[in-house]
């Protein structure tokens, strides 16, 4: 078969045979790049037909080319067919080059809870910092403070009953509520039984009760909707009774929780709980089952962890590596922070362990690696335990087998959602070869059980907080380092039960 120019030359020449035609259009199909070309000499063959031929004394008039066998009609038609082959190619190299993203994550959440104080629920319990999603929450008592997306940030009283709608809309049928709406959140909405309350940029509260409903501003100005009633706006200073006597009252400010209120009696909670664990900590580090107790509350500038069990004599104190100190889960509460591939906590656990439980809080902000590691044995093999987090968000007891037989890898369902970053969480798992099971544990509650494949007595030995060394001398080393932090780590040699996990969670 001729060369592409000369298949190209002799269509421009009219010279190009049946079969030769063929061959070019099999070319262009091939190479899409080459309709680019076949323009190139469309335009070129245009330019000279349209010049005049020079006539001078000494120079022969050249023939005219040679009629074409094909008509114009066949020549647009193949540079058309060559410009759309090149654009094809060009979309399908842009395609390759410039992948279409991946689908996002999404969230329905609208709200969080950013506070709470002497919190019980009679929905599910929650704790702050949770995301909320529209639905509702029941709250027996205490005081929950809820920051809508929009920007309205709201507090209620327990006993409360309150409905998420959107993240610039609520309903309260039960309970006190208070209010604060800046003006990037005006607009915002609380609907009751016998009307709706739509704030321009205010702070007003109200309380909902069998009796009756009233509606209180404390700043700014609302407006109040009923089904067989005008609008009626309220400023500054004033109340009203939301059905029933209409009459104006004097909004009373008192009656409601305030933001102080709340910052007063959250910092009076947290103190108290930090005191509660304090004054727990002697009984747990003396429990006879105990081997290793990190509680963090060690010096600042300090550059290890000590281990506070009274059994756990063969255990020494953890040596800090690249972790800075940060705060834990109260004030006063000292936490280790892992940002870094090098940040870790080195330890050893010698001998066999027959059966064992860990629990630890931690502080998730983000799995970005394959693996994200909790507690790991150094390398892996002979009996060897992982306990990690996975990508996808489950939490992952993996324990090597012994002589070469095959790992095991038990998992919970996923649990670490982006809904449940920079929270504090209680983690606990369970290797348990009377029941022949691993239990996993999250803020007291079994998350599952697995069967144990093999029941023999694990070998943790060196092992890593919040990373891990595959013990290769030279070469590159996995990262699996933790994004996030730590503030209590505990290791038992014997299986805890369900309530003995559930007082350490709570």
């Amino acid at each position: 078969m001729p060369d592409t120019d000369t298949l190209i030359q002799r269509y421009l020449e009219g010279t190009l045979t049946t079969a030769e035609a063929e061959d070019l259009h099999t070319l262009l199909k091939a190479q899409p790049e080459l309709g680019e070309r076949l323009l190139q000499h469309f335009d070129m063959d245009a330019m000279l037909r349209a010049t005049k031929p020079l006539v001078a004394d000494n120079i022969i008039r050249p023939k005219l080319l040679p009629r074409r066998r094909f008509t114009f009609a066949t020549v647009t038609s193949v540079a058309a067919m060559a410009a759309c082959i090149t654009l094809l190619g060009t979309w399908l190299m842009n395609a390759a080059m410039d992948p279409r993203p991946e689908a996002e994550e999404t969230t329905a959440s609208v709200a969080v809870l950013t506070r709470g104080v002497n919190l019980e629920w009679e929905s599910a319990t929650i704790t702050p910092g949770t995301p909320l999603s529209p639905g509702w929450l029941k709250l027996k008592s205490g005081i929950a403070q809820i920051e809508f997306y929009q920007g309205a940030r709201v507090l209620i009283e327990g006993p409360a009953e309150l409905q998420l709608v959107s993240s610039g809309e609520a309903t309260c049928t039960r309970g006190k509520l208070s209010a604060q709406v800046p003006p990037q959140a005006k607009g915002f909405r609380i609907n009751t039984p016998k009307g709706t309350i739509v704030d321009l940029g205010t702070e007003f509260g109200l309380d909902v009760s069998a009796a009756n409903e009233e509606v209180h501003v404390f700043k700014g100005e609302v407006e109040l909707h009923q089904p067989t009633a005008t609008m009626k706006s309220l400023k500054e200073g004033q109340a009203m009774a939301i059905a029933g006597d209409t009459a104006m009252l004097t909004a009373n400010a008192s009656s409601f929780a305030s933001l102080n209120e709340i910052d007063a009696r959250s910092a009076m909670s947290q103190r108290f709980q930090f005191e509660k664990w304090l004054a727990s900590s002697s009984k747990l580090n003396a429990d006879s089952g105990l081997r290793l107790r990190f509680d963090f509350q060690d010096d600042e500038g300090s550059r290890s962890l000590r281990n506070h069990a009274v059994n756990g004599g063969q255990i020494e104190d953890g040596s800090i590596v690249g972790a800075s100190w940060t705060t834990g889960r109260w004030p006063g509460k000292r936490a280790l922070e892992f940002r870094n591939v090098s940040d870790r906590v080195r330890l050893n656990i010698p001998g066999e362990t027959k059966t064992l439980t860990m629990a630890v809080w931690v502080r998730v902000n983000g799995l970005d690696r394959t693996f994200n590691s909790l507690f790991m044995s150094e390398g892996w093999g002979d009996r060897k335990i992982h306990w990690q987090i996975t990508r996808d968000g489950k939490v992952r007891l993996g324990i090597a087998g012994s002589a070469g037989a095959q790992h095991a890898d038990h998992d919970t369902p996923v649990f670490f959602t982006p809904e449940r970053f920079g929270r504090w969480t209680h983690l606990a798992v369970v290797f348990d070869p009377a029941t022949q099971e691993v239990r996993h544990y999250a803020n007291g509650e079994l998350l599952t059980r697995s069967k144990l494949k093999h029941t023999q007595a694990l070998k943790i030995g060196i092992a890593e907080l919040g990373n891990w060394n595959d013990g290769r001398k030279t070469g590159g080393v996995a990262i699996r380092h933790l994004s996030g932090a730590m503030d209590e780590f505990t290791l038992w040699d014997r299986a805890l039960s369900d309530a003995e996990i559930a007082t350490l969670a709570n």
